[in-house]
């Protein structure tokens, strides 16, 4: 990870000879309010230097083990607590990103370069297709900073959106979480200073910080042209690099003696402007906690889908960071994730002592990284239609491969710019999200663009539902020595619609044996609904009676088979279907409503 940067990072490295070196790799650290990371990001060799308790703290390790979490990272005094998962991972930060935007608002309203007063109309802001309303041109930077713009506009890379009728409130006035906002200060941001998200990113917090694993192409542009002009500036970025981000908040804008950002910036946007629940309120692109058990740490956080957050307690001198698998739809619950940093906090038992001993956290390989010769890769490059167009499914981006150091590098305008690496087998990992792409080639063999795991499962399944059994089988031999829960509930449907139900049932059954059996019981429905929002209602009502087969013990599956024969107005059946959910598990709520309102019907 270090092959980054050469340089030499002057205004963050630990200064090595303020330190009594002791074993190698061992050191004595600094005072804690001034100890920010160098090159490395430095561990306690015993959490009791920093006030922790090592039991208690182990006890947090295993809740945090049970929840849906792919990287916690703990930082006190400046050093690293607890380090669990992937924190040198480079996840999707999603909504984390917008407090990076007020991050870089900071550096250019510190220097007097930009004007948060000015309004939409002053800076000539109007949206396409859907024009402002002369109203909505009142809104001020400062408004969209809050997310009090009064501009209910559709945007790109949405999640959750408050909105209200165009033109119902006035500038200033409400409180709404909209993408619009967020995104449009962007695009003002990058106007009125002449610099790119990205690259000022890399300049004013990336390289002063000392960020190990970030790049500026970690970082793209999202476009969604048919709800607004203005795109969102999805981030990727570790759990490490993510810390020192919070660090530089925690500690007022200062990094190792040096001023980033003035104590008036970082004060003011992490300040309560708006409640939004009784758990959170907002600044400017920070979540301000409210309950006590946060409130007397201080505490501010960054969060994104799936509750990436990067919390920030500066009265304590910590940063909490939590990072979920999005590539993976994972998600952490929010109210299990602020317990467990209660726990945490409440693990801190004691005070630190002045010259903790220190030693680097060092870093995780990840194995599936080649380096190639330029021939093995040269049939790949250039822009191909995706998913590849001889999958049988319509293609909806274009990606453009390149090559360089042993690697191809793919671009596509949906998400981003990753590495990936050839395999022995032929397939390509893909650096970050551990996607595993399949090259495609045509029946002489010529090499006719790449497609995901995911495609070519649906394609074999889409194929098979259409009757075209040997189109199915191509895709499914794609995938031939691939073993996993996606592609294995694809051989078992196709097997299924090709009427060889036995065939089907020994594949899930195995396919259970070998895996997670809710995965795989999860995976099988989630085809079933796939074909039934297609209006496939017959090849899905197949699809749950194949699940009820081999998980007949699972409630959901018979809860699902009833909405099958529901939408196909076999009720009678419909209702015996429920009535074995409910027996199972008598909770279902979906499952009784269902039954009444069949029998209402």
């Amino acid at each position: 990870m270090k092959d980054r940067r050469n340089c030499v990072r002057h205004t963050v490295a630990f200064v090595v000879s303020s330190f009594l070196l002791t074993t190698p790799g061992v050191v004595l650290g600094q005072v804690g309010n001034d100890r920010v990371p160098g090159d490395d990001w430095m561990r306690y060799v015993d959490v009791a230097d920093a006030g922790f308790d090592a039991t208690l703290l182990a006890a947090a390790k295993t809740t945090w083990e049970g929840l849906p979490s792919s990287a916690f990272l703990v930082i006190a005094d400046g050093a690293v607590v607890a380090a669990w998962g992937d924190v040198d991972r480079r996840f999707m930060c999603h909504s984390v990103r917008k407090s990076f935007l007020t991050g870089l608002y900071g550096i250019y309203w510190d220097r007097g370069e930009i004007e948060l007063n000015k309004t939409l109309a002053d800076l000539g802001i109007d949206d396409d297709p859907d024009p402002l309303l002369d109203t909505e041109k009142q809104a001020r930077i400062l408004d969209l900073l809050k997310a009090r713009s009064g501009v209910f506009h559709p945007a790109a890379y949405a999640g959750r959106t408050d909105s209200r009728p165009r033109g119902s409130e006035g500038p200033g006035r409400y409180f709404a979480y909209n993408n619009w906002d967020f995104n449009t200060a962007a695009t003002i941001l990058m106007r009125e200073t002449g610099s790119d998200i990205f690259e000022a990113f890399d300049e004013h917090f990336g390289e002063p910080l000392g960020m190990e694993d970030w790049r500026v192409s970690d970082g793209y542009y999202h476009y969604e042209r048919d709800k607004s002009m203005y795109p969102a500036y999805p981030f990727r970025l570790s759990a490490r690099d993510a810390a020192r981000f919070g660090l530089l908040y925690a500690r007022l804008g200062i990094w190792g003696g040096d001023r980033i950002l003035s104590e008036h910036w970082v004060r003011r946007s992490s300040a309560l402007y708006s409640i939004d629940t009784e758990v959170m309120g907002y600044g400017f692109m920070w979540w301000v906690l409210r309950e006590p058990r946060f409130t007397r740490h201080g505490m501010f956080a960054a969060l994104g889908v799936g509750n990436q957050m990067i919390a920030v307690l500066p009265k304590s001198d910590m940063v909490i960071v939590n990072r979920a698998n999005t590539y993976q739809g994972e998600g952490t619950p929010m109210l299990a994730l602020l317990d467990l940093i209660e726990q945490v906090l409440d693990t801190r038992t004691g005070s630190s002592v002045t010259n903790p001993t220190l030693t680097a956290l060092g870093e995780t390989a990840d194995p599936l990284i080649t380096a190639v010769s330029d021939d093995q890769l040269s049939e790949m490059i250039g822009a191909w239609d995706f998913p590849a167009p001889m999958l049988g499914l319509n293609s909806f981006t274009t990606v453009e491969i390149t090559a360089g150091d042993g690697h191809l590098v793919m671009q596509s305008p949906v998400s981003g710019t990753f590495k990936l690496y050839l395999q022995e087998d032929g397939s390509l990992h893909e650096e970050d999200s551990h996607e595993r792409y399949i090259p495609v080639r045509d029946s002489a063999g010529v090499f006719a663009g790449i497609s995901d795991i995911g495609s070519i499962a649906i394609a074999a399944v889409t194929a098979a539902t259409q009757g075209r059994s040997e189109h199915a089988e191509f895709a499914l031999s794609l995938v031939a020595g691939v073993e996993n829960v996606r592609v294995g509930a694809a051989r078992a449907i196709v097997a299924l619609l090709e009427g060889r139900r036995e065939d089907a049932k020994r594949i899930v059954q195995q396919l259970a044996e070998r895996s997670d059996p809710q995965e795989v019981e999860a995976e099988v429905n989630a085809v079933g609904y796939a074909l039934m929002r297609n209006q496939d209602l017959e090849h899905a009502l197949q699809v749950f009676q194949l699940n009820t087969r081999v998980f007949p013990e699972a409630s959901n599956t018979w809860d699902s088979l009833g909405e099958a024969l529901m939408n196909l107005g076999r009720n009678e059946e419909a209702i015996r279907a429920y009535e074995r959910s409910l027996e199972l598990d008598p909770s279902n709520a979906n499952a009784r409503a269902m039954i009444e309102r069949i029998r209402g019907g």
